[in-house]
């Protein structure tokens, strides 16, 4: 039993019409295509990914590794920690100045190797010492998932299975098919002109 999609108008269907050609615009501009061509925009689209990632890290330090610094209490877990809150913090910083030709910073793969190696081993470190506290649970199935962390972050490390293009096409592809749903959307809830 199918039933019919109700729309409802409204006199601002322009604005998504606008905003869907704006995305489309965009995910055009910002494909990789453009790379070996002598376009002005050329490298905005590597130039994306790389503030993508670094937006990614500084996130990832503000909401989950500075709420870990502040709940370990075990000295040394808390040393490595701060360790990886500033390396991460150093890569994400490289991100931004790799845009003035200041720095090159490695691929999206390399650094997010470089972050589960760092987590993992974070979490190795934490999980000896607290099986010497025998007050402490520390699950060991956690300790698997930091093995498997440090292993994979190694291997994607040594051997990066995707690179800045792979992620350029995936923002340019989605963003280029919520422009296209957005302008669809905008000719769907068009007011009827009354005759």
């Amino acid at each position: 039993m199918s039933k019919k999609l109700n729309f409802k108008t409204t006199r601002n269907f322009w604005a998504y019409i606008c905003f869907g050609v704006l995305a489309v615009i965009v995910a055009v501009i910002l494909a990789p295509v453009w790379s070996d061509t002598d376009v002005f925009f050329k490298n905005w689209g590597s130039k994306i990914v790389n503030i993508m990632i670094a937006v990614a890290i500084i996130m990832y330090l503000i909401f989950f590794l500075a709420k870990k610094i502040k709940s370990y209490s075990n000295s040394t877990i808390l040393v490595l920690t701060v360790i990886e809150f500033v390396l991460l913090a150093i890569i994400a910083l490289g991100c931004i100045l790799s845009q003035f030709n200041v720095i090159n910073i490695g691929g999206p793969c390399e650094i997010l190797g470089l972050a589960l190696w760092c987590r993992g081993t974070v979490e190795l470190f934490r999980a000896y010492y607290y099986r010497r506290e025998s007050s402490v649970y520390y699950p060991v199935w956690y300790v698997a998932i930091a093995v498997a962390m440090v292993t994979f972050g190694t291997y994607i490390f040594a051997k990066p299975f995707f690179h800045s293009t792979d992620i350029q096409w995936i923002f340019c592809g989605v963003t280029g098919v919520i422009g296209i749903f957005l302008i669809v959307y905008g000719i769907m809830v068009k007011p009827k002109k009354n005759k």
